[in-house]
């Protein structure tokens, strides 16, 4: 199986985004939100890692079309603490797959760099 497609707005942290294949990603629809808060239906355990994700992820990465990935995450790493030892090795190795396409990993993380502001030259911008 290959490799899955990295997000634009992850590979232009990254500093990654191939300028001849910027005009093929211009079509990559762009969330209009945030990520937003927990989902009522999860457990108070799970809203704190549902926290704990979202804060800890680079700003900018988490958006609400990722709400259903980092829900799966929350319900996942919310078992592991409760209960390490009952958790199967495929359930940690999907929430640390998770938690790598969301930029948490030692790896993924030293490939994201940060927005950098980009200077104008037009004096009204800088107001």
């Amino acid at each position: 199986m290959g490799r899955h497609k990295k997000p634009t707005k992850l590979l232009k942290l990254q500093g990654r985004l191939d300028p001849k294949r910027a005009k093929e990603r211009a079509q990559e629809p762009v969330p209009a939100e945030d990520l937003g808060a927990a989902p009522d239906h999860l457990t108070n355990s799970q809203k704190e890692a549902w926290d704990e994700i979202s804060g800890n992820a680079a700003p900018g990465v988490l958006t609400n079309s990722d709400r259903i990935a980092v829900e799966i995450a929350s319900c996942l790493l919310d078992e592991l603490r409760r209960s390490p030892a009952e958790m199967n090795a495929s359930r940690i190795a999907r929430l640390d797959s998770l938690l790598g396409r969301f930029g948490m990993t030692p790896a993924d993380r030293s490939r994201i760099k940060p927005k950098e502001e980009q200077a104008t030259d037009d004096p009204w911008e800088q107001l």
